[in-house]
C-alpha cells in the first residue's frame, strides 16, 4: 500500500472526513458539485485522489464507507474518454476525480466520470517531438503546492537543469525547492553547490542532504505540511527515491546504483505515485525526466531570471531582443558584470523556448511575435544607415 497501514485503511481518531488527509477542501467540493449537476439522474458521484496513472487504469483513494479510505482500482467511463480530447485533460496522478460504483456493484472496479478542476499543474511539453510539429502538454503531477528540485553532487549538477525545472515549477504555481542530494560526495558540506543553486534560483530555498545518514532532512521536513502535496522532480540518480524512503523511515519506492562513468541512473522509479509521509504530507516521486521542456512560461521565465528582467525594463525599446539593440540594458548589464554570461545564455534559450509555444498556441501571440519582428527589423536598417 501506497499511504495505508496494514489493514489497507486509513481513519481519522476523531471522526474527521478522512479525504481531508488528502487535500480534499471546499475548492474541489465546489468542482464535484458542478460534476454532479451535469451527470445524468441518479448517478451517485463521489471524490477520489489518483494515486498513481496505470495503462487503461487508475488507482485511487477514496472513502471505504466506515470512516478511513481504502485503495481501488478505477476504469475511465466513456464519458471520460469522450470529454478528455487532449493528454493534458485526462487525469493525472494527484489528480481529484468524480468516481462512479461499477456497474456490478461494489466489488466491480470503480468508474471515473470526471477530473475536478485543477489548483496547480505541473506541466511539459510533451516529450517526443524533437520536430517540434506536435506541441501538446503533457501534465507530471496535478494539484501540488510545493516542487523539490533534486540535483545530486558530482558530475551530474547542473544550474542550467536547476532553471529549468524551477521555471516550470513557477509556472505550474507550485513553490520551487532545491534539494543538493548526495552532499557527502562533497568536501564541504554541500556548501559551494548551494551557492550555484542559489543563483540559478535566488528566491528558492536550497537546501543540501545526505539522505542515508539523515543530514539535512529536518531542514526539509519543515517544507512538508499535513494535507499538502509536494513532487519530486530531477534527473534519474539523483537520489529522488532515496530521499522519498529516508523521509518516510522505510522503503516505499525501490532505488538503484548510478553508473560510475557519469554518474547518472536507471529509471528505477517507473510511474509516478503519491506517497503519503508520517507526518501527514503527501509527495509525489516521478522517473527522471529525459526532455525537461518548457510548456509555455514567459512570466515564468522571468520570474527565475529576476535580474535580467529588471534590466530589461530600463531598455530603450519596448520590445527590445537583448541581442544588439542600441540602448539594451541588459547588454550593458552583460559589460558590466551585473549579468553573469551563462545566466543570460540560458535566459535566451528559455525565453526563446517559451516565445516559440506560445506563438504556437496561441493565434493573437503569434501575430503580435510577427510585428514586433518587423519593428526590430525597420529598427535595425534605420540604425545602420545613420552610422
Amino acid at each position: 500500500m501506497r499511504f495505508l497501514d496494514d489493514t489497507g485503511t486509513a481513519t481519522t481518531a476523531d471522526g474527521r472526513d478522512p479525504l481531508a488527509g488528502l487535500g480534499w477542501c471546499d475548492f474541489f467540493a465546489e468542482g464535484l458539485e458542478a460534476v454532479e449537476r451535469g451527470a445524468r439522474r441518479g448517478a451517485a458521484l463521489e471524490p477520489a485522489r489518483v494515486i498513481e496513472v496505470r495503462r487503461g487504469s487508475f488507482v485511487v483513494a477514496a472513502r471505504d464507507g466506515a470512516g478511513g479510505l481504502s485503495e481501488r482500482e478505477a476504469r475511465p467511463s466513456g464519458r471520460l474518454s469522450g470529454d478528455c480530447q487532449s493528454e493534458a485533460a485526462w487525469p493525472a496522478t494527484g489528480d481529484w476525480v468524480a468516481l462512479r460504483a461499477g456497474p456490478d456493484g461494489p466489488g466491480d472496479a470503480a468508474v471515473v466520470e470526471a477530473v475536478l478542476p485543477r489548483r496547480s499543474a505541473f506541466s511539459r511539453k510533451a516529450a517526443g517531438d524533437a520536430r517540434y510539429d506536435r506541441v501538446a502538454e503533457q501534465v507530471v503531477a496535478a494539484n501540488i503546492d510545493a516542487a523539490f528540485i533534486v540535483a545530486a553532487a558530482g558530475n551530474d549538477f547542473s544550474p542550467r537543469r536547476i532553471e529549468r525545472y524551477a521555471t516550470l515549477a513557477m509556472e505550474s504555481g507550485a513553490s520551487p525547492i532545491i534539494v543538493v542530494t548526495k552532499a557527502d560526495l562533497t568536501g564541504d558540506g554541500g556548501s559551494a553547490l548551494l551557492e550555484e543553486a542559489g543563483k540559478a534560483c535566488p528566491f528558492a530555498p536550497a537546501l543540501a542532504v545526505c539522505a542515508p545518514d539523515g543530514t539535512g532532512l529536518d531542514g526539509l521536513r519543515r517544507f512538508l505540511r499535513p494535507g499538502a502535496t509536494s513532487v519530486l522532480l530531477g534527473s534519474s540518480g539523483s537520489g529522488k527515491s532515496t530521499l522519498l524512503n529516508a523521509l518516510a523511515g522505510n522503503e516505499l519506492n525501490a532505488t538503484g546504483p548510478v553508473r560510475e562513468y557519469d554518474q547518472r541512473g536507471r529509471h528505477t522509479t517507473t510511474s509516478r505515485t503519491l506517497f503519503s509521509l508520517p507526518s501527514g504530507a503527501m509527495i509525489i516521486d516521478t522517473p527522471g525526466l529525459r526532455e525537461v521542456q518548457l510548456w509555455l512560461g514567459e512570466e515564468s521565465v522571468g520570474a527565475v531570471f529576476s535580474e535580467i528582467e529588471e534590466a530589461a525594463a530600463s531598455c530603450r525599446f519596448s520590445d527590445c531582443s537583448h541581442s544588439g539593440e542600441p540602448g539594451c540594458a541588459v547588454l550593458a548589464g552583460l559589460a558590466d558584470g551585473s549579468i553573469a554570461e551563462e545566466r543570460y545564455r540560458s535566459w535566451q534559450r528559455l525565453a526563446r523556448e517559451a516565445r516559440f509555444l506560445e506563438t504556437k498556441t496561441n493565434v493573437l501571440a503569434r501575430r503580435e511575435e510577427k510585428d514586433s519582428q518587423k519593428r526590430r527589423s525597420r529598427r535595425a536598417k534605420a540604425y545602420n544607415k545613420n552610422r
